[in-house]
Parts: structure tokens; C-alpha cells; sequence
């Protein structure tokens, strides 16, 4: 890394599978204590790049991490990053998963933002960070499931805060944003309404709320909840409603289509007890932090061809991208966001290129997040009154998205991160 973060003249020669490196210039600043940033143009026989980096110490103890969420939650109009930066006081961030653009809004892998787990996986690459600072990248599976003892059945959750699923049962909490639909017409649906067993043992008052078809209530005074309930009291069963949010932090909603709407409407009843186990493979609870992205671009210092890529039809055309690195010993995070689709700007990379590019750098994992228009970098200079977005989006103007990787700087914090 050290060759391309020390400002130069030149860039140090050309990755593999790059066309031939003519000239490069750069420049590079302190964001905070532990974070870089530098900025690249190179000129190359297949057309100007512009490249930022943002390097990231991670063994300085003032660096932390964080998700920045649009609008703090999974169904909303989304948000840009400059916006999720400056609400945060984070002082860098870069846009995150993929998500369900022009429609829900929704990050489309897993999420784990400050220790809670708020939507399930979907086998893509993600990249975690552990309650004990450390970081990985995984490709998490979805393992969940809902058991009712008096019924003597267990099922698998087609998924926790995803879409609704047309023969099967998802799990919804208030963060979705938007609670269960109305069911389509001829569609079998039933909201079946849990309350976590702690909150009724602390003989928590439970406000109330309302049921509706094509209006939502005010939102209620929620009672908090410490930790994530995995044991649940049946409350009502809505059979053919909409059921929607917000309603209160705690409350559970099983909504079941089809085949699994019957079932559910036949064989539970208010005060039956139910048991959601939110699994996942590798397990989540001792993550701080969880974001999705992909494909996975470099394992165990190989570039690797993921098969799992969320686009795989963009693997060979050069994009807007965007990559996050981890070195070998596991000291430094580099964020490396990649102009492109603006010729006179810069080209773009294709998947193979950029997955040679962050080797290069030295990456030991390395995995790219959302492409396109939605790559954004965002810094907190000194002297200047808000973020600054550092790159060019191709789209002439920052994108809304889903969310965020921040990074937040704490002064004679501890180690934590």
C-alpha cells in the first residue's frame, strides 16, 4: 500500500489486467487521526481514471465504524451518503449494499447495524465487524426459523424483514418501515402479532394501536427492549389485513402467504407462545456490524471469481465501482472508490481489473460494494462546513441509497471499535 498512498508524481506501474499506465498525479490529506485520503487521476492507453482511496488504521484506537441506515430504516425513499454522514457526525463514508432501487428501498443482504440484527441474509458477501473490532468477509446463509410448542411444528422463515414470500412465513419487525401489505386479491394472508415474553414479565404497559387497510396510525410510545427476544406470546391473528407501521419496538410480526396463511390461521391462537430463532451461518450475535455487498474479489490474497456476485452481468464491462481491502495482518482497511462511465473523467473497471487493482494494493480480502451510480465517497475536511463528496457519481449527482459504511473518529476513545 505503501506505494500508492505516498503522494507522487507517478503512479508505481500498472496492475495486471490494466491497460498501460502513461502519467498519474495525486494528492493525499488527513481526514482524522487513523484516516487518509488520496486522490489518484491517471492517464492510461485505455483512457483517464480518477481513483480515491481512504486508508484506514485500524489498529488506532480514535477509529470506530458504523451503518448508517436511510432514514433509520429498510423500507424508505433512501438517502445519500452526505446526508448519513452529516446526521451521524461520522467523518467518512461510502455507499453499501446493493438495494431494491426505485421500489422498497431495501438493502438487499444482511444487516447488522449496532449489534442488532435487522434483515436477514442472502448468501451474498458482506462484511462484518466484530463486537471485538475484528473484521471479516463472509458470505452469511440464512438459517431461521419459528417453532410452536403447542402445535408441535417447526418451519423455516423464508426470511426476516425481506419481501413478502408468496408459499411461506417471514418474520417483521417495526424497522422495516412498512409492517405487512395488503394481500393481493385471490391471495391467502395472515399477520399473526408476537410480544417478546421479557416485555410482558417487566409488566411493560403495551400501547395501544391500530389495524388498518390503506392509512397508517401515529406512531405509538414503544416500550425499549435490551436485547433481541428469541420467545414470543401470540397476541392476535389478522387474517386477509394489512397490519401496518409503525407499531412497538419489541412486537413481532409472523405473515404468512398461501398454503403457510392457512396453516397459520387454523393452528394459532392468542396466548400460544412461539419460539423465532434468527439464525445465520456463521452466527451474527458477536457482530457489531454487518453489511452486504459483492461480489468477493480477493480470498486469502487470490482474486477470485465469485459465483455468488450480485451482478455477474457487469463482471467484464468497465463500471463506477467501488472496493473495501483488509490487510494480511489485519492493521489497515483501504476504501477505494473508482470513477467511471464519464470518458473525458475516467473509464471505470471491469470486476477483473479491480479485483487485480486491490491485490495489487496488497488487499488479503478485499470485496467490492454497490457499482454504478451509486458509488460515493464522502470525507469531513477541516475548514469546510459539511461533508464533501470527494468522487464524481456518474449519474451528474449523488444517489439515495439503502446505507452506508460510516467511519466516526473518537479522540482518546478505547480500543473498541
Amino acid at each position: 500500500m505503501v506505494v500508492l498512498l505516498a503522494t507522487g508524481p507517478v503512479l508505481g506501474g500498472a496492475p495486471p489486467l490494466w491497460p498501460g499506465v502513461k502519467s498519474s498525479r495525486s494528492w493525499t490529506t488527513s481526514v482524522a487521526p487513523g484516516v487518509q485520503y488520496t486522490h489518484f487521476r491517471v492517464a492510461t492507453s485505455g483512457g483517464p481514471l480518477s481513483i480515491h482511496h481512504l486508508r484506514i488504521d485500524l489498529t488506532n484506537p480514535s477509529v470506530r465504524f458504523g451503518m448508517g441506515l436511510a432514514h433509520d430504516q429498510l423500507i424508505s425513499p433512501d438517502e445519500t451518503v452526505s446526508s448519513m454522514v452529516g446526521r451521524t457526525g461520522a467523518i467518512a463514508g461510502v455507499n453499501g449494499d446493493f438495494f431494491d432501487i426505485r421500489d422498497s428501498g431495501m438493502p438487499l443482504n444482511i444487516v447488522v447495524k449496532n449489534g442488532e440484527f435487522l434483515r436477514s441474509p442472502m448468501g451474498r458477501a458482506a462484511l462484518a465487524i466484530g463486537k471485538d473490532g475484528a473484521v471479516t468477509m463472509r458470505h452469511f446463509q440464512w438459517d431461521g426459523s419459528v417453532l410452536f410448542p403447542t402445535a408441535n411444528a417447526r418451519y423455516w422463515l423464508a426470511g426476516f424483514n425481506t419481501g413478502i414470500v408468496p408459499e411461506g412465513i417471514v418474520a417483521l419487525s417495526n424497522v422495516r418501515g412498512y409492517g405487512a401489505p395488503a394481500p393481493p386479491a385471490g391471495v391467502h394472508q395472515t399477520v399473526v402479532e408476537l410480544a417478546p415474553v421479557q416485555v410482558q414479565q417487566q409488566e411493560t404497559a403495551r400501547p395501544a394501536f391500530t389495524v388498518v387497510v390503506g392509512s397508517q396510525p401515529e406512531p405509538p410510545v414503544a416500550p425499549e427492549v435490551a436485547t433481541q427476544p428469541t420467545q414470543y406470546t401470540v397476541g392476535q391473528v389478522w387474517p386477509q389485513q394489512a397490519y401496518y407501521a409503525p407499531f412497538p419496538k419489541g412486537v413481532m410480526l409472523l405473515v404468512g402467504r398461501g398454503n403457510a396463511a392457512d396453516w397459520l390461521q387454523q393452528h394459532v391462537s392468542a396466548g400460544m407462545p412461539v419460539e423465532l430463532n434468527l439464525a445465520t451461518t456463521p452466527d451474527w450475535r458477536n457482530l457489531h456490524l454487518a453489511i452486504g455487498g459483492g461480489p468477493m474479489l480477493v480470498e486469502n490474497g487470490y482474486p477470485l471469481d465469485d459465483p455468488h456476485s450480485p451482478v455477474p452481468h457487469e463482471r467484464d464491462h468497465p463500471n463506477p465501482v467501488l472496493a473495501v481491502g483488509i490487510s494480511r495482518d489485519s492493521a489497515t482497511m483501504l476504501l477505494v472508490a473508482i470513477d467511471g462511465r464519464q470518458p473525458k473523467l475516467s473509464m471505470g473497471l471491469t470486476q477483473p481489473q479491480l479485483a487485480a487493482y486491490m491485490r495489487w494494493l496488497g488487499a488479503y480480502q478485499a470485496m467490492a460494494f454497490d457499482s454504478g451510480g451509486s458509488v460515493t465517497m464522502v470525507a469531513r475536511f477541516w475548514g469546510r462546513p459539511g461533508p464533501t463528496v470527494v468522487n464524481s457519481p456518474s449519474d451528474g449527482h449523488e444517489r439515495p441509497v439503502g446505507n452506508a459504511l460510516l467511519i466516526f473518529s473518537s479522540p482518546n476513545a478505547s480500543a473498541s471499535r
